[in-house]
């Protein structure tokens, strides 16, 4: 009976060993939650200025509290049957690449940081924004009038060479520049001098080009974003 005893002793033991290593582990679901996506000026959408990529395009990069990456893929490759140990975890979700600029190129990213408890699923929300800035050019109808032909040029530190701006509002990391020459309508060609400015992720900036005077001695260059308008500069031209 003594040794009956001890051998039931020994199986709750084991069973009890065994049980605990089932909760040492569990699950993760991800999905994403918009963030600021949509707070572009006048609560216009970034679908205005280019296609949303599908949750699944996004990428995940999933790393432990050690820093060590236990995951890099898309979302919809990422197996919820994956089995994480217990603790800490931080992932963050991308689409596109910052340094990859130009007309429909918005690049999104979030990130959040979760706990995995034993014998259980964690479900974790990923907030994405929108990372880098939208720019807009406009001119006035005086100053299409006065300046039929136009070429804007926008270059960035990351896209030295820059591109000609098409009419089409584009993406940029932070920083960006404007050049450009008019032709006036009696054919007079000025070059515009270089303007530079910085800017804030998830928002939209419009440089708006405008004649100062019936003259058109002047280009008045005002920068807006969400907020207000500030007249930065007038450059003077020799008409």
């Amino acid at each position: 009976m003594k040794s009956l005893n001890v051998l039931l002793m020994a199986a709750a033991i084991l069973a009890t060993l065994s049980c605990e290593k089932t909760q040492v582990s569990g699950g993760v679901r991800f999905s994403l939650k918009e963030g600021s996506v949509d707070e572009v000026v006048t609560k216009g959408q970034v679908s205005d200025y280019a296609a949303l990529p599908a949750a699944g395009d996004f990428t995940l990069t999933l790393t432990n509290s050690l820093g060590a990456t236990l995951y890099s893929g898309l979302l919809s490759a990422w197996d919820e049957s994956t089995q994480l140990q217990a603790g800490n975890y931080s992932v963050t979700a991308t689409y596109g690449n910052l340094t990859d600029e130009g007309a429909s190129k918005p690049y999104f990213e979030g990130n959040a940081a979760f706990t995995v408890t034993g014998g259980k699923t964690a479900t974790v929300s990923i907030p994405v924004t929108l990372g880098n800035c939208l720019v807009n050019i406009v001119c006035t109808e005086a100053f299409q009038h006065y300046y039929p032909t136009r070429v804007f040029h926008i270059s960035t530190p990351e896209t030295p060479a820059g591109f000609d701006y098409s009419g089409t509002a584009v993406f940029v990391a932070y920083q960006w520049s404007i050049s450009g020459t008019l032709t006036s309508q009696g054919g007079a060609e000025y070059t515009l001098p270089l303007q530079t400015w910085t800017g804030e992720p998830a928002t939209r900036y419009t440089i708006k080009y405008d004649v100062s005077n019936i003259g058109g001695v002047a280009i008045t260059i005002s920068f807006s974003d969400t907020v207000e308008t500030v007249t930065l500069e007038e450059v003077e031209l020799n008409d």
